[in-house]
This record gives structure tokens, sequence and C-alpha cells, in this order.
């Protein structure tokens, strides 16, 4: 290493931003090589994390991942080789990078070294510019593969939310079709094709605003206006009425003022009130009353929908809007669950500057609140 630290000293460091700095573990179990690395990735503008032995390593990396390990090959206890077997065992710590800085030039270790899994090796002594270089190069790999994947998972998001809302439209208009029948009467012939025709729209609508904001560049309130809670109140009623009334529900405002206004989008906030109302309906009794009320909470209105069904449970509370969860509770109706609707609605009212809440209802059954900024 001196070698190292006389190059180090008559050498520029690559210049790197100290603004969100990448963070590299250095682990070597001698401290005056820590020491020479360490000053030299600190002045290329890195955060060094030190570690003087394979079980150390190991624990700060499960406990704050790091961009980069540089990790030396030979060590007492725990070696090198050693160390990178735990590290991709673990799901946690198997995608960081890891560069073996090492004396040994064996050619039989190096082969060792890429079998297990390093990305890449520098021997010592070695040149300043070169390791610089080295782990510049792969920090920047990492850090594109991490803003690929959270692409990647932002898209998976988008096409839940976008399967799940047009399934519920598709499955209001199925519902409808169905109950057709050349014996009903003229009054529940135009109620049937005005529920079509509402479901219809409410999917044209959440597709041409899905459409929109994948077109544009989102920024921070982008689509948001404001809306009367009365017309939200009465799009989703008219929307889920048909399949209230299937089971001999009743779905009713109160609670409401006239005037009450709320700043949102107007998709946005429909998926969720329509997640909150059919959800009652899946789970409330047959025959039993769903109330849509909204009432002002200083700078925000809250709209709630109530029900008579069995509430949730105090094991079910904690896993309530994660996703892929299903609840203890079984739906009235045999109706199917894919364990996304209020996970999604959650998240969707957050995206509105709003939130998304449970209580028990006094006297017995659920209380669903959505906040939303009030205008």
């Amino acid at each position: 290493m001196n070698d190292a630290a006389d190059a180090a000293a008559g050498s520029e460091p690559a210049t790197h931003s100290r603004h969100n700095a990448a963070a590299v573990l250095v682990v070597d179990d001698q401290p005056a090589n820590i020491r020479v690395v360490g000053e030299l990735l600190s002045e290329a503008g890195y955060d060094v994390v030190p570690a003087l032995n394979g079980r150390d390593a190991l624990e700060l990396t499960r406990s704050s991942p790091p961009d980069l390990i540089l990790l030396d090959m030979r060590m007492p206890g725990m070696d090198g080789f050693g160390t990178i077997a735990e590290l991709k065992r673990d799901e946690r710590t198997r995608d960081i990078p890891v560069v073996f800085l090492t004396a040994d030039s064996e050619r039989e270790n190096l082969v060792r070294a890429f079998s297990e899994g390093a990305v890449d090796y520098v021997t010592k002594p070695f040149v300043v510019e070169e390791l610089l270089a080295r782990v510049q190069n792969h920090v920047e790999l990492k850090r594109s593969r991490d803003r690929l994947a959270r692409v990647a998972e932002e898209r998976e998001r988008v096409a839940e939310i976008v399967s799940h809302d047009l399934r519920n439209h598709f499955g209001n208009i199925l519902f409808a079709v169905d109950m057709l029948d050349p014996g009903v009467s003229e009054d529940t012939l135009l109620r049937l094709k005005h529920s079509i025709r509402s479901s219809a729209d409410a999917g044209m609508l959440f597709l041409q605003a899905f459409l929109d904001q994948n077109g544009r560049e989102s920024t921070e309130g982008e689509g948001r206006e404001t809306l009367p809670v009365r017309d939200l109140f009465e799009a989703t009623l008219n929307l889920l009425s048909r399949q209230a009334e299937s089971k001999g529900m009743r779905l009713q405002m109160a609670s409401l003022d006239a005037q009450a206004q709320v700043r949102c989008e107007r998709a946005g906030a429909l998926h969720v009130l329509q997640n909150m109302v059919s959800n009652a309906i899946k789970y409330a009794p047959h025959g039993s009353e769903i109330s849509m009320e909204a009432r002002a909470a200083g700078e925000t209105m809250r709209l709630s929908v109530l029900d008579r069904g069995p509430g949730i449970s105090p094991q079910d509370r904690e896993k309530l809007f994660k996703r892929y969860v299903r609840l203890g509770s079984q739906p009235t109706g045999g109706e199917t669950s894919t364990g996304l609707g209020l996970a999604l609605a959650k998240q969707r009212a957050r995206t509105m500057g709003g939130e998304l809440w449970y209580e028990d209802r006094e006297g017995g059954g659920a209380v669903f609140t959505l906040e939303l900024p009030r205008s």
C-alpha cells in the first residue's frame, strides 16, 4: 500500500459530486490500508464506510446497504471469499456490486473471485486513477440498475391500478347485461341501460385520464381541479347502485353540505370512492344500508363510507392496506377479491395530497374515510 500512498500524493483525484454521494464500504484487516483508500475516495466525493473484517462488513451492509463494496481477498477469520458468499446468499445484499482489492494476482483466485460474484478486481499496489475510474463505473452501473428497477416497479404499479379499475367497470357492465331479460319492465330496462352507460363512461374517463397522465411530465398538483363533493358521490352511487340492489342494499348520501368542494383529480377521487363503496357492498350483510357522508375538518374534507358489516378485526388492521393480502372477513355474496383494492386506493389518495383510513363504526360496522384538500 505504500506505492498507492505515493501515487495518491502526486495525483489529482477524480471529481465526484457530494450531493447524494455514493456510499462505498471498504473492507480490509489493515487500518492503514483503509485509511489510504478512504482518503482517496473521500476526496473524490464518496461517503466511505470502513470495516476491519468480514463479519463487520456483513452487519454494516445489512443495516445500511452501500452502493459498492471494496473487499480485501485475504483476511483472518472470514476472508473475502467467505464474505462475498454470505452477501450473495442474502436477498437484501446480493445485488450490491463487490470489487476485490487485493495483492493476490494468482489466476486461480481471480477466476474464483468472479465465479463467487465479484464484478471486478484491483490489484495492490494500485494506480489511483484506475481505482477511482473503476469505482465510478461500478457505482454508476449500480445506480442505473436501481433506476431501471424503480421504473419497472412503477410500471407494474400503474398496470395494477389500470387493470383493477377497468375490471371494476367491466364487471359492472357485465352485471347489468346479465340482468337484461326479455321480461324486465321498461323502468328496469332504462335503469340497466343507464348503468351500462355510466360504467362505460366511467371506464373511458379513467382510461383517458391515464393516457393524459402518461403523455406528459408529472408535476406536483398537475391534473387537480376543484370538484363538488356531491358530484363525486352521485357518480359513485350511479355506478354501483345496481350492484347494491342485487343484494337488497340501499346506498344513500347523508350529512352532505351542498356547497362542499375538494381539490383533487376526478379520476383519482372516483377510483378511491368506488373502492370504498364496492368493499362495503361486498362485505356488508344483505338488506343493509350504506351511507356516504362528508364533513369539513380544518383545511380538508373527510369523505366517509359507512356500513353495518363485520368491520375489521384487530388482527387484520395491521395488514389492511397491504398488497395481495386477503382479510379474514368473507364477502357476503361470494364475490372475489384481488387483495389489491384498498392498497391501491390508499396510494392513490396520497398522490392527491390526501389520506385514507379505517375506523370502527359506533354500533357495529366499518367506516372508511378519504381525506382530501378542501377548496
